[in-house]
């Protein structure tokens, strides 16, 4: 994960005061570990008839990973009390591929979804059938959904069968403040009201009627922040903030404006998608930098907002909270501003957990994917998928037990026509790879990185790109069990190398 920002503004802790004036963190000394005390109210807890746990979960559109520095609810109500997955990825970093996988448990070759439109992409490859939420309401839970689904949902597209309540974003999915949702069956338009805000009172309403019905819940609040503003006409401008959060961050340094790749000098070595770009404007990334930042602030006081509602309900320690975003976003790394590339910018998302069982402040380096959220959700709550799913429960790893995982992460992207791929690779805990099936990229993380130097015809890698090639071959088509295999150590025939050699430790083998 990347290090965090070095100074938090005066304007964040402006934000952080006004936030613990509503919600404390009694530090271990109220009704639990982790509990909640409300300044205002009384917790009325709802009447259980089952012990099986509740689960939330709170997902952003293209956050980075170290965007969570400027989330200081989140961090202390959700990280701080659980654990902090710190390599999580969205393999497929675009955002209509990464909801299907949350919505199915399966990789793009198996739930149809390669890209955002077009013959492969978008809600219409979806089988909405063919969605989680069923696993969940066929065990006797309640659900509901409140947000952004997947791209070129709209109106008259039929309802997933799985949600007891379904409000989704249909028309002016990417505006802020005018838009229309599904409203549960009573489509509600909205034209002075801000997004953030809508998803979260009706994210708070699904929880409070689940909670005093006595039945276990489930509950997902897709948020559009910090996704940029697209207008009914198609303009496309930065994410518009609530008014009291405007200027909080505009002078916030970007975090990528201290990585090495920030306007890389040469890129010619890169591939295709990379290669001849111009420098990215300063001035245009510090700018967006800003507004997305800006933009979280009022996601984050939902998630105090959610937390505070699931203690007043008297349900907040039976219930799992989860946060992450569809996929991560590059500021200016590889002098590429955007999504939808095998970059480490591009795929690193956060990842937190907190309920039951999970050691406050704990976290885990595990390199977990978004596409084993929903087995993980089913592990949590007891309930047995439908259909095969290509993800790992990480299950064991919230509760504090080791447990073995797969070594090489499939990673992919898609295009609109032709077979509907782009490029696709794997990833270990030392390399990146990946091909279009003309060329690609391979880079070594033990020496570069920054992703800097692209060692995909460099002979010296020749045993290694052909041992990745392996991985990746078996890995494009795999499903359930074979997604999560353990291949083994990467050959080592690289040339010595004083910095490789000071990270192995002498003699060490470095891991693959």
């Amino acid at each position: 994960m990347r290090a965090w920002a070095q100074s938090i503004t005066a304007a964040l802790l402006v934000v952080l005061v006004a936030t613990l004036a509503t919600v404390s963190l009694t530090d271990g000394s109220g009704d639990g570990p982790d509990s909640v005390t409300m300044v205002q109210g009384t917790r009325s807890p709802a009447v259980r008839s089952s012990d099986r746990p509740n689960i939330v979960f709170v997902l952003t559109d293209d956050m980075r990973d170290d965007d969570l520095a400027a989330m200081p609810i989140t961090r202390r109500l959700i990280a701080d009390q659980g654990m902090e997955f710190t390599d999580a990825i969205s393999p497929h970093p675009l955002c209509c591929p990464a909801r299907a996988e949350l919505s199915t448990g399966q990789y793009a070759q198996n739930n149809g979804v390669q890209h955002n439109r077009g013959v492969h992409g978008g809600f219409q490859a979806l089988d909405p059938t063919e969605e989680a939420s069923t696993w969940f309401r066929d065990a006797g839970y309640r659900t509901g959904f409140v947000g952004k689904f997947l791209n070129g949902y709209g109106p008259h597209d039929v309802r997933p069968s799985g949600w007891t309540r379904w409000d989704a974003l249909t028309r002016g999915v990417y505006d802020y403040t005018d838009f229309s949702m599904t409203g549960d069956g009573d489509p509600v338009r909205y034209t002075d009201s801000y997004i953030t805000s809508v998803v979260e009172d009706r994210a708070n309403a699904d929880v409070r009627d689940f909670a005093r019905s006595g039945d276990p819940f489930v509950v997902y609040a897709w948020h559009l922040a910090p996704h940029y503003r697209i207008t009914p006409e198609g303009g496309r401008s930065l994410p518009p903030p609530m008014p009291q959060d405007r200027g909080l961050y505009r002078d916030a340094r970007p975090t990528s404006f201290d990585a090495p790749s920030f306007n890389e000098a040469d890129v010619s070595d890169q591939p295709p998608y990379l290669r001849n770009l111009p420098l990215a404007d300063t001035g245009e990334v510090q700018a967006e930098n800003s507004a997305r930042l800006e933009a979280l602030q009022a996601v984050d006081r939902a998630v105090g907002s959610l937390v505070r509602t699931l203690d007043e309900e008297g349900v907040l320690d039976d219930t799992y909270i989860v946060f992450s975003s569809d996929n991560g976003y590059s500021l200016g790394e590889h002098r590429y501003v955007g999504k939808d590339v095998l970059t480490d910018e591009a795929m690193q998302v956060p990842l937190l957990v907190r309920g039951p069982g999970i050691a406050p402040g704990s976290t885990s380096d595990l390199p977990v994917t978004l596409v084993d959220v929903p087995a993980t959700l089913a592990a949590l709550a007891g309930v047995s998928p439908q259909w095969q799913v290509d993800g790992a429960s990480l299950e064991p790893t919230l509760h504090g037990r080791t447990q073995p995982f797969r070594d090489t992460t499939l990673v992919q992207t898609g295009r609109t026509l032709g077979d509907g791929w782009s490029h696709r690779g794997v990833r270990t805990d030392r390399y990146l790879y990946g091909t279009d099936g003309v060329g690609g990229f391979l880079y070594d993380h033990a020496t570069d990185p920054d992703e800097m130097v692209n060692l995909i015809d460099d002979p010296r890698y020749a045993a290694v790109r052909d041992a990745l090639e392996l991985r990746r071959s078996e890995l494009v088509d795999c499903a359930g069990w074979t997604c999560n295999q353990a291949f083994g150590p990467v050959p080592d025939t690289l040339p010595t190398d004083p910095l490789l050699e000071r990270r192995r430790g002498g003699a060490q083998r470095p891991p693959s």
